[in-house]
């Protein structure tokens, strides 16, 4: 029973005076003090409980909690992004209470990022997650999410195509670096680079792939970006180039019997140390502008061109179209007879 002389969100109820809050859908009800004990014991122990609750809102706090209870569930990869992008935000927002975050106070975090699309939307995405998860909490009245009225950025689409002399210029300056030896690691990032091109697949699901994933049929892969989505998994069939290259890659040293790609001490080979070894060698060959994604751009792109969209389509485990089209539209020009 509520009394109009009560604080906000104190009730009466067998005997003792309780403190409810929302927790999403349930109602949170905490004893304060027996009424016998009177008002000033009350107040004491409301003091506390709104101390606390003041604790937990605190967008540092928030943080911590979502990084246990929802992101902890997340692959290492996404963890390790989430770790670093959530520290700038709690640093930002530290003496903010997550009812007091306002779509201003969101937009003069995201200018920083202004000149970098990709980052704004992935800061944007994150604090609207975050919210989100204030609003589950009870910290938010439903339906306040700030961040639901900032526009995404717009991110030009990249129309970077790898030609097939680049990727072999890349390839010999893998194997040998700036002295004109042979790297150890060459014919690792040789292997990789090529299973990136046949395969179509992302380098951490390169990185991931087991040696229990190559079959009789060809070579598994479930993309981690959509397991919790479609969980749609890949079949690439066995095709001579990726025979041939399945073959090469088990006869180099430290073959992991675990991991199909692995370091020279046998351990599964690391995004950074991937990325790194890719940046040398795409330095040394004198190519700009070239990412490591863009392998997978190329092997799509190919696809189309020579198989059309749908097995471009398949290889890409995209659920629509428009989503390969993303890839391969935009590389190469669409080549049409002239009218007469």
């Amino acid at each position: 029973m509520k009394q109009r002389s009560l604080p906000k969100r104190v009730y009466k109820k067998h005997g003792s005076y309780w403190h409810v809050r929302s927790s999403g859908k349930k109602k949170l009800w905490t004893r304060l003090s027996s009424i016998s004990d009177g008002l000033p014991a009350l107040y004491r122990a409301l003091a506390e409980v709104e101390q606390e609750d003041t604790a937990q809102d605190l967008m540092p706090a928030l943080i911590k909690t979502w990084l246990i209870e929802v992101d902890s569930k997340h692959s290492a990869k996404t963890q390790a992004n989430s770790a670093y992008q959530t520290r700038n935000i709690s640093e930002s927002f530290q003496e903010f209470r997550a009812k007091e975050v306002t779509a201003p106070s969101v937009l003069e975090f995201l200018k920083h990022f202004a000149d970098k699309p990709r980052t704004y939307n992935a800061y944007r995405a994150m604090l609207r997650e975050l919210m989100r998860f204030a609003e589950q909490k009870g910290f938010r009245d439903p339906g306040t999410n700030p961040v639901d009225s900032l526009k995404t950025a717009t991110i030009k689409a990249r129309t970077r195509y790898i030609t097939d002399s680049e990727v072999r210029r890349i390839k010999v300056s893998a194997m040998y670096g700036d002295d004109g030896l042979r790297t150890r690691a060459g014919a690792t990032l040789c292997a990789l680079i090529d299973m990136a091109y046949l395969t179509g697949q992302r380098i951490g699901d390169l990185l991931t792939l087991e040696w229990s994933g190559v079959g009789k049929h060809g070579i598994s892969f479930q993309p981690a970006k959509i397991e919790d989505s479609t969980g749609a998994k890949v079949l690439i069939e066995w095709s001579p180039r990726l025979t041939e290259l399945v073959a090469r890659i088990k006869l180099l040293p430290k073959s992991n019997a675990q991991f199909v790609f692995c370091t020279l001490q046998g351990k599964p080979y690391t995004y950074s140390g991937a990325s790194t070894a890719w940046k040398r060698a795409v330095k040394r060959a004198g190519i700009k502008n070239c990412h490591f994604h863009d392998l997978r751009s190329k092997a799509l792109t190919d696809v189309d061109k020579g198989r059309g969209i749908m097995d471009a389509q398949r290889m890409g485990a995209h659920s629509t179209q428009s989503q390969t089209a993303g890839y391969v539209r935009h590389k190469l020009a669409i080549r049409v007879g002239a009218t007469r």
